[in-house]
Order: structure tokens, then C-alpha cells, then sequence
């Protein structure tokens, strides 16, 4: 029985210990009421609604108003979040050793410049499956034209029938002949002076 009075006065004492020691703590870390104005860093004027403030790892957090405002309790030491998609996060921390019970704060959201990656869309699920529809398409059998050469020369046999050394000195004449009467004769539609030559 003296033994199990030992006991449980050292328990209590324990207790009382702890409890006096989270007093005390509690007691060094004040609540802090932290409050600002969330805007966009292009317009100073138009307010973030629906911006979220928040505590990591933590129950605390809250929503920026319509006109951009936000109020949220938190205690020295803590690293507050603001996140809004499309834009970067940023932080806010409140000192260890703050000793006013109200932080107030403005803040300009900056845009992300995430870059997303390009998705190639098909009707089939994978790769694989197109590479199968590819591999089973049958194409239509296409007849190609079969040319008989033998007639082809014959016909250019029959129209150009090859030239003697007579012909071909009669046709080297007929040509040197041509070109000397264009240069020495005058085109029938030349005028001067409005006139015609003939």
C-alpha cells in the first residue's frame, strides 16, 4: 500500500511538472493575429479573392475576401504558405521572438511561367495499338504500267530516219544560211516614223 502512495505521488508530481511546463510555453508563444492585402503584381488596384492562406502541417489556413484581405491567427515561428494556381508560392515567417500580437502585411502575386508538356492525342490508347492498325492496313494493289520498248524504238525508227553525210552537209547549209538572212534582213513590222518598211 506505502508503495502504491510512493507511486502516484510521483506521478502526480510528473503531471504537475508537465502541466506547468506547457503553461509556460504557452504562455512564451502568444498568439499572433497576422492580416493583409493580397493583390496582382500587374495591378495594385484589382484585389485576389480566393487566395489560399494557410499553415503547413496545421489545421490553421483561410481564404483571401473579395476585396483581397485575409486574417489568420498564428504564433511566432511559423511559416505562413500563400498559394493560388497559375501563380508562384510565396512565404511569409513570422520572427521567433515577435512580441506584438498583430502582423499586418501586403502582398503581389507573381505569375508562373510554367511550361507544360506537348500531348500528342490519337484514337488509339497506346502506341503499341497504333503501331498494330498501322501494321494491319491494307492498301489497294496498284497495277503498274508495263511500257513494251521494242515498239517505242520502232516508232522513233520510223519518224527520224538517221542521216547520210550528204543530208547531214545539206541541213548544216540550210541552217548557216537561216541565220545569215536574220541578220541582214528587216522584220516585216518595223516602222519609222510611223511608217511601215516593207
Amino acid at each position: 500500500m506505502k508503495r502504491y502512495n510512493l507511486q502516484l505521488i510521483i506521478l502526480t508530481s510528473i503531471a504537475f511538472i508537465l502541466v506547468l511546463g506547457a503553461q509556460q510555453q504557452a504562455q512564451a508563444q502568444h498568439v499572433v493575429q497576422l492580416s493583409g492585402l493580397i493583390t496582382y503584381e500587374d495591378s495594385l488596384a484589382e484585389a485576389a479573392a480566393g487566395i489560399a492562406v494557410f499553415v503547413p502541417h496545421t489545421s490553421r489556413g483561410t481564404h483571401t475576401t473579395q476585396s483581397g484581405f485575409f486574417s489568420l491567427p498564428v504564433l511566432p515561428g511559423d511559416s505562413v504558405v500563400i498559394a493560388a494556381l497559375g501563380y508562384e508560392k510565396q512565404y511569409i515567417r513570422i520572427p521567433d521572438g515577435f512580441k506584438s500580437y498583430s502582423y499586418a502585411t501586403t502582398i503581389k502575386l507573381k505569375p508562373s511561367s510554367v511550361a507544360l508538356p506537348t500531348v500528342d492525342v490519337m484514337p488509339w490508347a497506346t502506341e503499341r495499338d497504333l503501331r498494330m492498325a498501322v501494321a494491319k492496313v491494307k492498301l489497294p494493289k496498284q497495277a503498274t504500267p508495263e511500257v513494251d520498248m521494242e515498239v517505242v524504238h520502232k516508232k522513233i525508227q520510223r519518224t527520224h530516219y538517221p542521216m547520210d553525210a550528204a543530208a547531214n552537209q545539206k541541213h548544216g547549209l540550210q541552217q548557216q544560211n537561216r541565220q545569215m538572212q536574220g541578220r541582214y534582213m528587216v522584220p516585216s513590222d518595223v516602222k519609222l516614223f510611223g511608217i511601215p518598211i516593207r
